[in-house]
């Protein structure tokens, strides 16, 4: 009886009321994640990569910036294109990759591609998580990666 007896007490509602004020305090909380932003960047197409399977490899530069130098392209000629769009929130990057075949004519530009490069500007010095989408083959690559000068990451598109 002597226990059932802390129901009774003020104290108790008070500590009560109080936990289910912070409860309430914290969901009521905003996201950390700050607003979204796009940032369309436009690769280099380049002829000097053996074929391999497809991936990518990131390479954190001296300034923050992230450099992904994409293998394994088929089906692109030194006349397509290759940009990214990334979209950021928060710490949380998504890379659409994008591609143009390019067109088969009986010129010098007619020349087969298997490899990609393009510079992504404007990274703070924390981890992110990151997922990069090749819609053109169905393919995706997701990994996390803290942005420190010299840091790299090697991922097959499966």
């Amino acid at each position: 009886m002597l226990l059932l007896s802390i129901f009774t007490t003020v104290e108790f509602y008070v500590i009560t009321a109080f936990i289910a004020a912070l409860v309430v305090g914290f969901a009521a909380l905003p996201s950390r994640r700050g607003p979204a932003r796009q940032i369309l960047v436009a690769g280099s197409l380049r002829t000097d990569a053996a074929p391999s399977e497809p991936g990518i490899v990131a390479i954190v530069g001296d300034d923050g910036s992230l450099t992904i130098h994409r293998f394994g392209l088929e089906g692109v000629t030194k006349n397509g294109a290759y940009s990214l769009a990334v979209n950021i929130a928060g710490f949380d990057v998504t890379i659409d990759e994008r591609l143009t075949p390019g067109h088969r004519s009986a010129d010098s530009n007619d020349i087969p591609v298997t490899a990609a490069m393009a510079e992504i500007p404007g990274f703070g010095a924390e981890r992110y998580h990151f997922n990069y989408r090749s819609e053109t083959l169905g393919r995706s690559a997701a990994f996390t990666l803290n942005i420190r000068p010299g840091n790299r990451i090697d991922r097959l598109l499966s």
